[in-house]
């Protein structure tokens, strides 16, 4: 019993590595996390999956992030298509929390923090694409995204070159 344990210790852990960098391994082959490991093998191994699990939110998180950075949202409909966008990339972790090898309260726990993670992109693209809105109409302010407050109160004058305004 003992072999048998060990080389499914052994499949989840490297499973578990591909999942955490990004990869979406096939579970095919990995036995269910519940019973057969032992209780202290079992407990490592129920921490090894919410880590990964948690690592791969984060990466998510990240990167929804740094698109937002990159190329803000410019209204609604664009904020919509990009939280689309980013939630068809989390499939690969829902997946994994509807599993039947995850234990049932590991799962809640896992759609739980997909739940959340989700309300929060959707509030951070609103936010974005909002502020954007706000950034464009406030007064004195350009109109252009990407441009530096600083280097618009610089103006060329005919004859004296750039400097700040006066």
């Amino acid at each position: 019993m003992s072999a048998p344990a060990r080389s499914g210790y052994a499949a989840w852990v490297n499973w578990l590595e591909a999942f955490r960098r990004g990869e979406n391994p096939s579970t095919e082959g990995l036995g269910p996390v519940r019973g057969g490991f032992g209780s202290y093998v079992e407990a490592r191994l129920l921490d090894r999956l919410s880590a990964a699990f948690a690592e791969r939110v984060r990466q998510w998180q990240t990167a929804l992030g740094e698109r937002i950075v990159a190329q803000p949202p410019d209204g609604p409909v664009a904020a919509g298509a990009l939280f689309q966008d980013a939630t068809a990339r989390l499939e690969p972790l829902a997946r994994l929390a509807d599993s039947p090898l995850v234990p049932r309260p590991l799962a809640v726990s896992m759609h739980d923090m997909l739940r959340t993670v989700r309300e929060g992109a959707r509030s951070a693209l609103d936010e974005a694409w909002r502020r954007g809105l706000e950034d464009v109409h406030a007064p004195g302010m350009p109109a252009q995204r990407g441009v530096d407050p600083a280097r618009s109160a610089m103006v060329r004058r005919p004859g004296v070159g750039v400097g700040p305004r006066r």
